[in-house]
């Protein structure tokens, strides 16, 4: 994937998943995630390293009691080669080099997912427990988030957290795109940063284009985002 800290990026998709993260997507896919351990068909894609090992992710799922798991080393990324079994619920980390031709797919067969995740990229709601920040094995940190579509975890966000207002916005249209094309621009909607979006589980639907004082804004995030 690829690391970001303040201006500085580093290209690398070896981003390896702590298995004490791994443990806490086990265990919220099986409480807030409703999925039942003995009955969920869960295929983890990419999920086999270099030495040929499975990831800490389906270690985890066994763990905690999964028992259908199907571990792959290729994303489904094609709708007629995919290796994909109809109703199985991808969990993985996915190298991020492929991560736009991967979303396609996910939305496209309306799968379900729990997948990590950098900002402006996946839709759904994040998994709260594991906040706005992922750090990979070696120590790295990166701004990420476990995304997926199979609960709402959207809370209410206190007053004032809010980095600007739809209704403040300067654009005579919004971009046209799937999620903001069918506005205007001057109707109140907060927005908010990466940081307080994941920890009130609204950071799946995005804008970078909100203009103010005549400066386009970095990513704000808000709250209008169905289960995808």
């Amino acid at each position: 994937m690829v690391k970001q800290s303040g201006t500085t990026r580093i290209n690398d998709d070896e981003w390896y998943t702590p298995a004490e993260t791994a443990d806490k997507i086990a265990e919220w896919l099986a409480t807030t995630g409703n999925l039942k351990p003995k009955e969920a068909y869960i295929l983890c894609p990419a999920d086999i390293l270099p030495d040929g090992s499975e990831s800490t992710l389906p270690q985890a799922l066994r763990r905690r009691g999964f028992q259908n798991i199907r571990v792959t080393r290729d994303l489904p990324m094609d709708a007629l080669f995919a290796d994909y079994q109809a109703g199985e619920v991808i969990v993985t980390n996915p190298p991020f080099s492929l991560l736009c031709a991967f979303r396609k797919w996910l939305y496209e067969t309306q799968t379900k997912y729990c997948i990590l995740s950098r900002p402006d990229t996946v839709r759904g709601f994040p998994v709260i427990e594991t906040g706005s920040s992922f750090y990979s094995t070696d120590g790295r940190g990166v701004a990420a988030a476990w995304m997926q579509n199979l609960a709402d975890t959207r809370k209410p966000v206190p007053d004032g957290l809010e980095l600007g207002n739809c209704a403040d916005c300067e654009r005579k249209a919004c971009p046209r795109n799937a999620m903001t094309g069918h506005w205007t621009p001057g109707r109140p909607r907060k927005l908010y940063g990466w940081c307080h979006a994941v920890k009130h589980g609204i950071n799946g639907s995005w804008c970078q284009q909100y203009t103010t004082n005549g400066k386009r804004s970095f990513s704000r995030f808000f709250d209008e985002s169905p289960l995808v």
